[in-house]
């Protein structure tokens, strides 16, 4: 439910944490972060707020983000499978049965889905079965080519499937439902950044960025009501449950905007972001 600004900038008086999706999000369509906000964390920090991500993404890949808005608390990767801190101390970590691992590529080895597994901080791929290269390039993902996922089934948090054929990535995801239901959580739905592609996430049963943001925010010591989340995409429902104030970005899709109590006037291509942390800034100045 939107709230009025009033409320808002009242809220934002007890503010201590943001945390910031990504893709679509904190970056634009180029893959940059907006001047503003490069210029305001720093600036809230020196304030006491602090500023995390959560990300679909890999820990390693978070990195030079982390670095470059000078953010040293810890960062949830892989939509709350691992939270870890810039120290290299694991939060929490869920990783995914080897034998289930084993059953998502055996069927999609046996498709046209490609399949890719985030093996600890890694994405590793075969070459005649792989989850498009140009795709992980631009969110700056670390991936490496292997001749098979057989040495590496036990260290996985996340296993990807992406597939231009709708039934065929629906179809693996009926059968990885059954019997493994109550031990994996499977999401799936189409890419935010390629036209006609359709992705299935399996993670280990219970892990979201909700979670991973709960982790966070005990560490720190931090309430519900002190969390700023920011948002776009349908990977973000999960954190918009967490009990904060939730901010959807301008080209955020409807069933986010539904949950938001505020959405930015512009777009993640014209730093919408930015634009809050300047709301927010102002509010506690």
């Amino acid at each position: 439910m939107l709230l009025p600004i009033s409320e808002i900038k009242s809220r934002l008086k007890k503010i201590k944490l943001i945390v910031s999706d990504v893709d679509g999000t904190l970056v634009n369509n180029s893959n940059q972060i907006g001047e503003l906000t490069k210029e305001l964390v720093p600036k809230l920090k020196k304030k006491g707020i602090l500023f995390s991500l959560a990300s679909q993404r890999i820990y390693s890949s978070l990195i030079p983000i982390a670095t470059s808005l000078d953010i040293d608390i810890p960062l949830i990767s892989l939509n709350g499978a691992l939270v870890k801190g810039r120290g290299g101390e694991v939060l929490s970590k869920a990783v995914i049965n080897p034998k289930k691992v084993e059953k998502a590529v055996t069927m999609a080895q046996k498709t046209l889905v490609r399949v890719a597994l985030c093996y600890n901080d890694e994405i590793i791929y075969t070459d005649d079965n792989s989850v498009l290269k140009d795709f992980m390039s631009r969110v700056g993902t670390t991936y490496r080519l292997v001749d098979s996922y057989d040495k590496y089934m036990d260290d996985v948090l996340e296993i990807i499937l992406m597939g231009n054929d709708k039934a065929s990535v629906k179809n693996i995801m009926s059968k990885m439902k059954f019997p493994f239901n109550f031990s994996l959580k499977l999401k799936y739905y189409r890419s935010n950044s390629m036209d006609k592609v359709y992705n299935l996430e399996i993670l280990k049963k219970g892990v979201s960025k909700k979670t991973g943001l709960q982790v966070l925010a005990k560490h720190l010591g931090i309430k519900k009501n002190e969390v700023v989340v920011f948002g776009d995409w349908y990977n973000d429902r999960d954190l918009f449950d967490f009990g904060g104030m939730n901010v959807a970005l301008n080209n955020a899709v409807p069933e986010l905007k539904d949950k938001a109590h505020h959405i930015t006037e512009k777009t993640n291509d014209e730093d919408g972001v930015g634009d809050f942390l300047k709301l927010l800034y102002d509010s506690v100045s």
